[in-house]
């Protein structure tokens, strides 16, 4: 097979090589590739078609180009005009730099920027159109009076430039990281959008930015930046609001086209800053009045205020400090996690049986336990590597060599190579995401995040646009007669949220007044803890200094009834579902498609809850959650065969088995409807419903394979083992009875074999 495969791929090069080669050439076409490509256009106009030798649309368009080509070639070529191809097939990076989305796609570069295009199947005529136009757009380009400064459409911006460039004028800056998937999907959308409006927009003063969070985390922490992508608006340095469209190219051209319009009529300069819990981006000793500067020095006065002084709390312990003498203030125990430093160095720390235990006693450890044959360790290392430098300061990096230390992998039941382990506090939580540095980097912010200080009701709203579930831990810090025992249930319930990453979705309110504000219905005395999911409030009612009782609740509570499929939640919503309801939707349909279908499956949910709540403790758990079509389409139709076509969907999977269904117990696909759903999902749980697999056809075969001699095997080990014990039995019968006979035999002095023997007197 693996020869086989071998041959194919080579036989598929070959015919690309082949194909590629014969594009016309002839001192009409120049053939690009990524070695080239930015050298040779960086300079006059030029014509570039992108391609792949397996498009059928490439290779209808093929003969079309050519035609035009040779009409205007000689013509062009005494101008400075050129034309070239680009297999994408073969320069896929290249391509996506150039914004290219689809195949066939022709692209103008004036000296090496991007100006226009045109994508798909087109006629001759319409390729000689559009080169005869592009020609004519780059002449009154190359009389145009560049109207930026900057050479680059999307400005390359880092912690050194971004303050002297953001200061004055008004930025559109891109957040992203180079391993993000959603990045590099929205990367062509992103370079598309900004080189058709840069020029335009320039001269109202407005610029587009980007800047690398992977390398420059902390100025993307101080911008606001919680996920990537995102993409922030700045007038004079001041971060004004985050745009919030869908990041592909028509919202987000619709966004920037309305910029100067919103400029010239005073909006930006007089719009609120959108309020943000930190990390305040406003650089007081370079832009604002003297107002600001004496209210940023203000609030720093404060700060200070608010730091606990360790050495007095070491001398004196006062009314407010508890047994380990930490302050009792809220959020000191935050700040104290703050000023404590882990992985100092940046470095992976190698942990042995001898230095195990001592090591990873003090902090937050990330642990990879690995094998050094294993090729997923392999290629798992650099990354690794890379994380540990990443997260320098704020957690530890360690790893494991099970060839080395076998017993102290096996008792951290590690069953398979690598295996990545958060140690927090005595806690073990296993990592199960993708191990890319992205989705590790996004794990480690996940687990150290801290709960929101609330200072209003405006807060919870904040929370409640970005989260599903928001839970909320009240009371009253002016109580001083109750401040030991709601501090200790604080540090009891932070410590659990923590442990379950749910530290972002946790609001403090610290007073009464507050408290009442965001649970109105609250009939307890003060402290509380709730969670607000669903429309509904679901108040704690075990012991908030009970670990168990905690953890139980939060990990009960931490869905809504139908969550979004996200990266965030999908591990989880996964490997914690017996089975989990999908219902896939296509967003582009519109918001009113889109909640028409959310309340559809909702109410199915909801129903299903109703029957089962006086079910046993031991019935499957079944999860919904919706899904976003477009962002996952690709893993949608590779992993359960559904088609755009096929929206809206609904998929019944069961991780456990690696199966999912698709079809009612009729054959026909799941009625997205409430009745539909939930007799699928009744119908699914009762095995009445023919599954597929998600493994592949090997796969199955192998199992299959595999269960075969493992019935074969029982069968014949029963047998056998009915064989043995007969035969013991036998023997049994056989040894008894014999052994009876030779008794009876000394008695009457004979031998066991029935002769005569001689008794001897005594």
């Amino acid at each position: 097979m693996f020869l086989k495969r071998l041959f194919l791929s080579g036989l598929l090069l070959g015919l690309g090589q082949a194909t590629a080669q014969a594009a016309p050439v002839g001192g009409k076409t120049h053939i690009l590739n990524k070695s080239n490509f930015e050298s040779t256009t960086k300079e006059g106009t030029w014509l570039v078609k992108h391609f792949s030798p397996y498009c059928p649309h490439c290779r209808t368009f093929q003969p079309k180009w050519e035609n035009a080509v040779s009409l205007r070639a000689q013509q062009l070529g005494e101008q400075g005009v050129y034309f070239g191809e680009l297999d994408c097939s073969e320069n896929m990076n290249t391509c996506r730099d150039n914004g290219v989305t689809g195949w066939p796609s022709v692209i103008a570069f004036q000296n090496g920027k991007r100006f226009a295009f045109i994508e798909g199947d087109k006629s001759e005529q319409e390729a000689l159109d559009f080169i005869d136009k592009a020609v004519a757009d780059s002449k009154d380009k190359k009389t145009a009076v560049p109207k930026s400064k900057y050479s680059e459409n999307s400005v390359v911006l880092d912690a050194s430039n971004f303050t002297q460039n953001a200061q004055t004028g008004v930025w559109l800056v891109k957040h992203y990281s180079p391993y993000c998937p959603h990045c590099n999907r929205m990367k062509p959308e992103w370079t598309k959008m900004t080189d058709e409006l840069a020029p335009e927009l320039a001269a109202s003063g407005i610029t587009f930015g980007e800047v690398n969070c992977l390398e420059n985390r902390k100025l993307c922490e101080e911008n606001h930046v919680d996920g990537y992508p995102t993409i922030n608006l700045f007038v004079n340095g001041k971060f004004v609001e985050e745009m919030v469209v869908k990041y592909r190219y028509e919202p987000m051209k619709e966004y920037a086209a309305k910029l100067p319009k919103r400029l010239e009529s005073g909006e930006l300069q007089d719009k609120t800053p959108e309020p943000v819990v930190a990390n305040d981006n406003r650089d007081w000793d370079d832009v604002g009045n003297d107002l600001e500067k004496q209210q940023a020095k203000q609030q720093q006065q404060e700060a200070e205020k608010n730091v606990p002084n360790t050495d007095a709390l070491a001398e004196k312990p006062d009314s407010d400090t508890i047994a380990d003498g930490s302050k009792t203030e809220l959020g000191s125990a935050d700040k104290a996690d703050d000023a404590l430093v882990y992985n100092a160095e940046g470095v992976v720390v190698e942990l042995t049986k001898e230095n195990f235990a001592e090591k990873t006693s003090k902090g937050p450890w990330f642990i990879k336990f690995y094998a050094e044959w294993c090729p997923h360790c392999q290629h798992l290392a650099p990354v690794w590597e890379k994380l540990a430098d990443s997260v320098k300061g704020r957690i530890n990096i360690g790893s494991v060599n099970c060839e080395k230390t076998g017993s102290l992998c096996t008792s951290h039941g590690v069953q398979g190579y690598p295996t990545l382990k958060i140690l927090w506090e005595g806690e073990t939580n296993d990592y199960k995401g993708s191990r890319d540095l992205e989705n590790l980097l996004d794990y480690v912010d996940r687990m150290l995040a801290h709960p929101v200080d609330a200072q209003s009701v405006d807060d919870l709203h904040r929370a409640q646009k970005d989260h599903d579930v928001v839970f909320v831990f009240a009371y009253d810090a002016a109580n001083t007669a109750g401040a030991r025992k709601a501090h200790a249930a604080l540090d009891y319930v932070k410590a659990n949220a923590k442990k379950l990453f749910l530290s972002k979705q946790l609001l403090i309110a610290s007073t009464t007044e507050l408290g009442r504000q965001i649970l109105p219905d609250n009939s307890k005395t003060l402290p509380v803890l709730a969670a607000l999911k669903d429309g509904n409030v679901a108040q704690f009612g075990g012991h908030l200094s009970s670990d168990d009782d905690l953890r139980e609740w939060f990990y009960a509570e931490r869905f809504s009834i139908l969550p979004e499929l996200s990266r965030e939640n999908s591990d989880a919503l996964f490997y914690d579902s017996d089975y989990l309801v999908l219902a896939v939707l296509d967003t582009s349909q519109g918001d009113a498609y889109v909640s028409e279908y959310r309340d559809i499956v909702r109410s199915a949910a909801v129903s299903h809850q109703h029957s089962t709540d006086n079910k046993a403790a031991s019935s499957p758990t079944v999860r919904f959650a919706w899904v976003d079509g477009n962002k996952w389409d690709g893993y949608i139709e590779r992993v359960f065969r559904v088609r755009r076509a096929n929206w809206p969907a609904i998929i019944i999977a069961q991780p456990n088995d690696d199966s999912y269904y698709v079809a009612d117990a009729r054959g026909q696909p799941i009625e997205p409807s409430k009745m539909g759903i939930f007799m699928a999902v009744r119908d699914a749980v009762a095995g009445k419903l023919r599954s597929h697999s998600n493994k592949s056809i090997i796969i199955q075969a192998v199992h299959g394979v595999v269960s075969a001699v493992n019935a074969v095997w029982a069968v014949l080990f029963a047998t056998t083992m009915r064989a043995v014990l007969s035969l013991l039995a036998v023997i049994a019968l056989v040894y008894l009875a014999f052994a009876r006979r030779g008794r009876s035999a000394r008695r009457r002095g004979l031998s066991v074999t029935g002769t005569e023997t001689l008794v001897k007197a005594d």
